[in-house]
């Protein structure tokens, strides 16, 4: 188990240095630090990165998760890991060569992590920061806020890019549902692929890729855990 601690903090100092497998995370965060609307302040935030650990009926999978570019996004999954929402979560979505995609704790597509404090399902918005800008785009695809179609995401649907899942009408309706993409779905689209500026991207997996692409409709993952980088979640804050 100790050479095990060790590979997982050696993946995550790959991740912040932008080494060997996991370089697709960029190195340093954004020279100017995300700012969050006050609409989304009663939502937990991630600030910096952190590592998480699927186990899964077809074997671990770990995910680097980037809360310098995705705040938002990155809080709500860390700390859905942290409160064991996804333990025993069923995969509701496989389509070979594209992506994975888990269901909701109820096993289906409409439900999500109901707050307790509100007794409402938390609902999380689309968050993606265009190449050559420092915020995100909150609320809207990139298309709908008028970013030219050929601007890409700085987080984008690459191999391994994991998501929040939404309904095609409406970007700000995520919660629990992600996926893990592991080819390009290139239909037409300038920005090469057909997710990109559509979904939010809150990290990538960095090992256990070929994991992912074994799991179909029915398996499961089994439990997740926080391995490095929990205390950098942010409580949602309060008035």
């Amino acid at each position: 188990m100790k050479s095990l601690k060790f590979s997982f903090s050696f993946v995550l100092l790959a991740v912040l240095c932008g080494g060997g497998t996991a370089s697709r995370v960029a190195a340093k965060p954004p020279a100017e630090p995300v700012q969050i609307p006050a609409a989304y302040a009663g939502l937990p935030r991630l600030t910096g990165k952190a590592l998480v650990e699927l186990q899964t009926s077809k074997g671990p999978i770990v995910i680097a998760v980037d809360g310098d570019r995705s705040p938002i996004n990155a809080g709500n999954f860390v700390d859905l890991v942290q409160k064991g929402v996804y333990t025993n979560t069923p995969v509701n979505r496989s389509e070979k060569g594209y992506l994975m995609q888990v269901s909701d704790p109820q096993g289906g597509n409409d439900g999500g992590y109901k707050d307790p404090s509100t007794g409402k399902i938390r609902r999380i918005p689309i968050e993606i920061i265009p190449e050559g800008q420092a915020q995100p785009v909150y609320g809207k695809t990139l298309k709908a806020a008028g970013i030219p179609e050929t601007t890409f995401p700085v987080m984008r649907h690459l191999p391994g890019a994991v998501g929040l899942a939404h309904t095609e009408k409406d970007p700000n309706s995520g919660s629990t549902q992600f996926y893990i993409t592991y080819g390009n779905n290139e239909m037409v689209n300038p920005r090469g692929n057909f997710l990109d500026g559509r979904y939010s991207v809150f990290g990538y997996v960095v090992d256990g890729l070929t994991n992912a692409e074994k799991l179909r409709v029915g398996d499961k993952i089994l439990s997740a855990k926080v391995l490095l980088g929990g205390e950098k979640l942010q409580p949602p804050v309060t008035k």
